[in-house]
């Protein structure tokens, strides 16, 4: 098993998914795991340390864990069957572990929120991974810079303009 971490939530255009970016902890390589917006959405605040004011159904389940004395160890996504990631979401009492089948995007936002580790199936990350190498972002950057460049003369002239007499 690969342990990863939420690295980010990416809405896709204008249609109803998002893809949660899990990087690999320590590595090079990224799982994109895609789940709908309204799945995305608690694990977006959560990445980004936002609290509403009433309790999500994750919140729910993990308050109930604790009231009956489960502690979160982690959440595992372990293989694929059509098309979905198979995972897990995994506890312990005493000595105990207790495994709870679930959606990948409902293990991750319960990660998320209680902070404990995500974990992926080495065949996982082999076959869907993604590996952006360093010259890559460099090389988008440096065209970004020169399309920046290029666009500079409109830039200075659109300033120049004095619109307060339109």
């Amino acid at each position: 098993m690969v342990e990863v971490t939420a690295h980010t939530v990416l809405s896709v255009g204008e249609s109803d998914y998002c893809v949660v970016l899990l990087k690999e902890k320590g590595g090079p390589r990224y799982l994109p795991v895609w789940v709908r917006m309204h799945q995305a959405h608690p694990i977006a605040l959560w990445m980004q340390k936002v609290r509403l004011g009433r309790p999500h159904t994750h919140d729910l389940f993990i308050e109930l864990a604790d009231k009956l004395g489960l502690k979160l160890v982690r959440v595992s996504m372990y293989d694929v069957e059509k098309g979905a990631l198979l995972s897990r979401i995994i506890l312990r009492k005493h000595d105990k572990e207790i495994a709870l089948e679930c959606r990948a995007s409902d293990a991750i936002a319960v990660a998320v929120k209680k902070g404990v580790p995500i974990t992926v199936a080495e065949e996982i990350i082999r076959t869907a991974g993604i590996v952006v190498r360093h010259e890559q972002v460099e090389a988008s950057v440096t065209e970004s810079e020169q399309q920046q460049d290029k666009l500079s003369a409109f830039r200075d002239f659109i300033e120049s303009l004095d619109l307060d007499g339109l």
